[in-house]
């Protein structure tokens, strides 16, 4: 005992040296240096998670959305053609979110109704492709299946949205979400739909058909017709046709950079105000905008839509863009982006794509987009011979749909080739859609659901 305190009373006389009573500081600071760098460390682990959680079940949110979607336009089909597309997609989507599901930090055993409705609705439309892809013809059993299948889904995509607003407000964490995701996930009910083996195959990536127009974000790898045989212009040339493009708005124009892949573009930027900037793209061969973004600030909405759609069609107008038809539009942050397709005679041609952004305080044009028209465009079209009636086309569509309307349409495909169809627009139960028919071969080409929505229309 006598040892003990004679070398604490040691240690106490090292302390009271002033070069000992910094080291000592010294090593306090390196502990609680650690320390802090530990506990950043674990919260940025925390965070990684977080956001590995929150990537994972915003996924599944669009992808059983997007079953449900393709679900109700499998109740449309009348081709084993088009049913073999449509089932194919279910199953895909139901596969995604198999996986997105499996992600999430829930036990499994709260997830099961889930997980076995997403098994089952693949399975089930992975059989119906098969049965469609060697000729069968779909039943009234098949739809009758479909119809449940959808009403489950559509119990399911509602529960997740309900949840998704939970997560946006903050109030769940993917840490503490065990108890508040049984709760969600048990209220979706097991579908009785028909019980076959679940098939393991290997799937490749399947793009998300999520479009805010019929066909607006169709992907071409091809030239620009529009620029075709067209001569490359100077700096100065460029800059003098982005000035007549921008109007007053012009101040302070100059170019910023270039690109040299894809369309060979110019990027300038104008300064009509120190607040406010304006960003545009320029074609190098005659000059075309390709697109045109104001960053000014928007003020409180005050023109209604049809307003801003006149102030669009006559900005289009007087920028060279004739013959051009408002499709569809979505209001955002007190701006209208209104989608535009050209019309050749009365024949609509969505390849020909531009959207226009108007601003709804005033009026002001403050964003373009061109460049699906720069792809697409040709100045005058040669239509295939139509050897459909619309009588006939009408008849090819599924009974279920009570057709409202009907135009010819052009409309691109994923092989950047097009197709003259009858644009057929009708109801089903509560909810529109959009069918095309080849002119020439009666075939269903595409169909698409109409979704209302307080901000506008969107096409799916």
């Amino acid at each position: 005992m006598n040892a003990f305190r004679k070398k604490l009373l040691d240690f106490k006389a090292r302390l009271s040296d002033r070069h000992m009573y910094s080291i000592v500081l010294v090593v306090v600071g390196i502990v609680a240096a650690v320390g802090i760098y530990q506990y950043k460390k674990a919260v940025d682990f925390r965070n990684q998670a977080e956001n590995h959680y929150n990537r994972a079940f915003h996924e599944l949110v669009d992808t059983v959305n997007n079953v449900e979607v393709s679900l109700a336009k499998s109740q449309l089909v009348s081709s084993e053609r088009k049913m073999t597309d449509l089932a194919s997609e279910v199953w895909r989507y139901a596969t995604f979110a198999q996986a997105d599901l499996g992600q999430l930090p829930i036990a499994q055993q709260d997830l099961a109704n889930a997980s076995k409705f997403l098994s089952q609705v693949g399975a089930y439309t992975y059989s119906l492709s098969r049965k469609s892809l060697d000729g069968t013809p779909v039943t009234d059993e098949d739809y009758k299946q479909l119809e449940q299948l959808d009403n489950y889904a559509k119990t399911l995509s509602a529960s997740l949205q309900a949840m998704q607003a939970e997560v946006y407000q903050g109030n769940i964490r993917f840490g503490e979400i065990e108890e508040k995701g049984t709760k969600i996930f048990s209220e979706t009910k097991d579908p009785m739909a028909e019980n076959i083996n679940d098939l393991k195959k290997q799937f490749q990536d399947y793009p998300t058909l999520i479009y805010d127009g019929p066909f607006s974000d169709d992907i071409r790898n091809q030239a620009a017709k529009l620029l075709e045989n067209g001569k490359e212009l100077s700096k100065e040339e460029i800059q003098k046709k982005a000035a007549d493009f921008l109007g007053d708005n012009a101040q302070n124009l100059a170019i910023a950079g270039d690109t040299q892949s894809g369309i060979q573009e110019y990027q300038l930027t104008a300064t009509p105000t120190k607040e406010r900037t304006i960003n545009l793209s320029m074609t190098k061969i005659e000059g075309y905008p390709v697109w045109m973004l104001d960053n000014r600030a928007i003020g409180d909405p005050k023109l209604p839509m049809d307003q801003a759609i006149a102030k669009a069609t006559a900005f289009l107008d007087q920028k060279g863009y004739p013959n051009m038809k408002e499709t569809y539009f979505i209001q955002s942050n007190g701006i209208a982006t209104i989608n535009f397709a050209y019309m050749q005679d009365d024949i609509i041609v969505y390849p020909d794509l531009v959207k226009v952004k108007v601003a709804l305080d005033n009026g002001d044009i403050v964003g373009f987009e061109g460049r699906s028209y720069l792809l697409a465009h040709n100045k005058k079209r040669t239509l295939p011979t139509i050897t459909l009636t619309e009588a006939q086309a009408k008849k090819k569509i599924n009974p279920r749909l009570t057709i409202d309307s009907a135009r010819l349409a052009v409309i691109p495909t994923e092989s950047t080739k097009e197709l003259l169809c009858y644009e057929l627009k009708g109801r089903m139960q509560d909810r529109e859609f959009l069918i095309y028919i080849n002119v020439q071969n009666g075939r269903e080409e595409k169909i698409l659901l109409i979704l209302e929505t307080p901000n506008g229309a969107l096409t799916m």
